[in-house]
């Protein structure tokens, strides 16, 4: 059926942060680009497409179970809370096609009516599509040429009595993208077209059909050319390459597109002039740590991506956490959307965590957290507050509540047979800080398997003639029941994604049991960085500070600057303004092995701040450096320990340098990747520095070897948590309740080639 203009805009409730956001998160525009968007625009609009609902006919005749995704529309919300709160957009002014008005009419009815009828010259249109991505061939074109297509809720694959591609081939959508009248247009793919041969990936989804049809150009065509190389005319964002995984993952309570979600992440936190290079990196570590390094996002574009501003599309709230949802009536609780949170916080974020709203004439209200269902949340303002005027207004944390009880959550891999599954379960519940669960369902830290096996052939869509050699296959479940494992293995841990964790695998086969037992000191190591990962807070902390990594040798070179958000601005060192400007590249993040590093500290606060500085890295290993406080009078051990490359509290103002000399630190041995975490603290670490205390530093390095990550990492949970004495203690017993007036966490994570 024909959409009118009128029904869009009755559907318009959703409004789609992808273009604009994947302009941040992977920006790569020119001046040009970012001065028309900077310009008062008429209008921006915005059509937001994601589909969950797929029918068993829309994929493959052999796959025909479990074929529904999950994280499409929760895609589509983030990108609606995003654009219409932080960036001002009109909701009358965005359609949302989801599940069953996604069809192939509908979408190129809205692009037609929405978009191209309505575009001025200085409009901004953003479009954005998560659902499942494919290859097709069209037959006619040359042998092997694939081409990259949406499927739609009612896309049929191609058969002898209807030869048709049913799919919305991307061609098609540029083409008529291209009749626009603006050239501010941005266009976000949160699918894929890699044919994998699986529908699920370890503990998360792929967003690409496991066939290859063969077929002949969709019949609405008719007797219109279609470019099928033509490129796609302003900025294109997409989760990954064309030849690359897409995957949508399972957090605590919802599931999401790991693209959209590291997009949207990255623009609640992002500074409005904030370089697009570092947003790209920021979205890249996200996507890294998430899902390792399989998925990787691009961007393409038909302009200069010179001279970048931060977004092209001005924001018109600062960063934050989140935002309160407006309210029809007073009667009604006060609803929170938490968007901008940490995933990994938000997993743990208990009922009494503090968070203030802050109003457009300056004020802030406390609101008390009261529960939370997925990205929404439910609090409570200070008394004499209505609820009706807080709609709206930006979000923060202030005290961030933890429970004491976190676990390592393992997921069992499904290529796994059921005895094996059966073993790793018991092995795993004899670990007293491991949980383990069946793989996609909650949100998991890594994953317990064997090395993939191939895929089990499934039935290939094609023509009468066509080449019948394609490549196919299905999801893991049929490879687990038909497929050939290459070589027996022993057991190791993965990624949430399934990449090899290194060092983990053996190369002989071992028992189930055995191989728990062998693993469980990483899995220790494993969940120390994860609380240690629970205390970052760049957005979030009232404390000033700053870090910068940078190379010493072979070439003196910034690679990373991390600096706290929320404290009034100011000026930071030259150094660190100048690292800023200098940061234009992600590919410095990847750093080859005869490198060395360090890093500069800074402490812009009124206050002396005590810092630990942590880092891990792929082989599992654990290092320290701490500062040590001023030994008591006649303490001559404590000052002796003090003397061997030992770091005092920073002054207000002060930057430290580390290494204390021009050498810098080597790369880590065999290590693939670093993960390193400073933490500032107006409290002493006093028991970080107990555990600390039996690893005397290194009189090369100043670094504290950590055998028992663990305990250090819970160690600074309670330090962090520890209340001043004129104030009341904690929440609760059970809990950490950490006020981030007190601490900063900035990270840093690299690669090593």
């Amino acid at each position: 059926m024909r959409l009118n203009r009128r029904a869009f805009l009755q559907q318009a409730g959703l409004a789609l942060g992808a273009l604009g956001i994947g302009g941040t998160a992977l920006l790569a525009s020119s001046n040009q680009y970012a001065q028309a968007l900077a310009k008062p625009a008429r209008r921006k609009l915005a059509l937001l497409i994601g589909i969950n609902a797929y029918p068993d006919r829309a994929l493959d005749p052999g796959v025909v179970q479990n074929v529904a995704l999950k994280g499409c529309l929760t895609d589509v919300e983030l990108q609606r809370q995003l654009l219409v709160h932080r960036f001002g957009f009109q909701p009358s002014n965005v359609v949302t096609l989801t599940n069953q008005e996604a069809t192939r009419t509908g979408i190129l009815t809205a692009i037609d009516e929405h978009l191209v009828q309505q575009a001025q010259p200085d409009d901004v249109v953003l479009v954005h599509f998560s659902g499942y991505g494919s290859q097709v061939r069209v037959q006619g074109t040359p042998l092997g040429q694939i081409y990259p297509a949406w499927v739609t809720v009612d896309s049929r694959l191609p058969s002898e009595d209807s030869p048709a591609l049913g799919d919305v081939l991307e061609a098609e959508i540029a083409q008529r993208l291209g009749q626009l009248a603006t050239a501010n247009l941005t266009t976000v793919i949160d699918a894929g077209c890699q044919d994998t041969g699986y529908l699920r990936w370890g503990n998360s989804r792929v967003r690409s059909r496991p066939t290859v049809p063969t077929g002949l150009l969709p019949q609405a065509l008719g007797d219109d050319p279609l470019n099928l190389a033509a490129p796609w005319p302003g900025l294109l964002l997409r989760a990954a390459a064309v030849d690359r995984l897409v995957l949508e993952s399972v957090w605590e309570g919802f599931s999401a597109g790991v693209f959209t979600y590291a997009l949207t992440q990255s623009l609640w936190d992002t500074e409005p002039a904030l370089d697009p290079e570092l947003l790209m990196q920021r979205a890249g570590q996200r996507l890294q740590r998430w899902v390792g390094a399989d998925q990787q996002p691009i961007l393409s574009d038909r302009l200069s991506r010179a001279g970048l501003s931060a977004y092209g599309l001005p924001a018109q709230m600062a960063p934050a956490e989140g935002v309160v949802l407006p309210m029809a009536g007073e009667d009604r609780p006060l609803s929170l959307w938490l968007g901008g949170v940490p995933p990994l916080v938000l997993r743990y974020l208990q009922p009494g965590a503090r968070l203030v709203a802050e109003t457009t004439a300056g004020s802030t209200v406390a609101l008390r957290l009261e529960s939370r269902t997925g990205l929404r949340a439910v609090a409570k303002p200070g008394a004499g507050i209505s609820p009706l005027t807080l709609g709206g207004t930006p979000v923060y944390e202030q005290v961030r509540v933890l429970p004491q009880a976190i676990d390592l959550v393992v997921a069992l891999d499904s290529q796994l047979k059921r005895v094996e599954r059966v073993d790793a379960t018991s092995a795993l519940a004899n670990i007293p800080f491991v949980t383990s669960a069946p793989a996609g369902e909650r949100s998991a830290d890594c994953l317990f398997g064997r090395l993939p096996m191939g895929p089990a052939p499934t039935l290939t869509a094609a023509l009468p003639g066509a080449v019948d050699s394609l490549r196919t296959g299905g999801d893991a479940q049929g490879a687990s029941q038909g497929g050939d494992r290459p070589a027996e293995s022993s057991y190791g841990l993965f990624a949430p994604n399934r990449t090899l964790l290194p060092g983990t695998l053996l190369a002989k086969d071992e028992a189930v049991k055995t191989a728990v037992n062998r693993l469980t000191p990483y899995l220790q190591t494993l969940l120390a960085l994860k609380l240690v990962r629970l205390t970052e807070n760049r957005s979030a902390s009232r404390l000033r500070a700053a870090a910068l990594l940078e190379t010493i040798q072979p070439k003196p070179k910034p690679i990373l600057v991390q600096t706290t958000q929320r404290p009034a601005p100011g000026v930071w060192p030259l150094s660190i303004r100048q690292a800023q400007k200098a940061l234009t590249t992600p590919e410095s993040l990847l750093l080859s092995r005869d490198s060395r590093v360090g890093y500069r500290l800074i402490n812009g606060s009124a206050q002396s701040l005590h810092m630990l500085w942590i880092s891990f890295d792929s082989r599992g290993d654990c290092i320290a450096l701490i500062t040590q406080p001023n030994p008591a009078p006649g303490d001559v051990a404590e000052a002796t320990l003090q003397m061997s490359q030992s770091i005092a509290p920073l002054a207000p103002g002060q930057m430290v340098t580390l290494p204390n000399d021009d050498t810098g630190w080597a790369m880590p041995g065999a290590a693939i990747w670093v993960e390193a975490h400073t933490i500032f603290s107006t409290q002493p670490l006093e028991r970080c520095l107990a555990v600390l205390r039996d690893a005397p530093p290194s009189l090369a390095t100043g670094f504290r070897p950590v055998p028992q990550a663990l305990k250090l990492a819970e160690a600074l949970l309670q330090d962090l948590a520890v209340a001043p004495a004129a104030e009341d203690k904690p929440v609760a017993p059970d809990y950490y309740a950490l006020h981030h007036d007190r601490w900063a966490t900035l990270s840093f994570r690299y690669a090593v080639a």
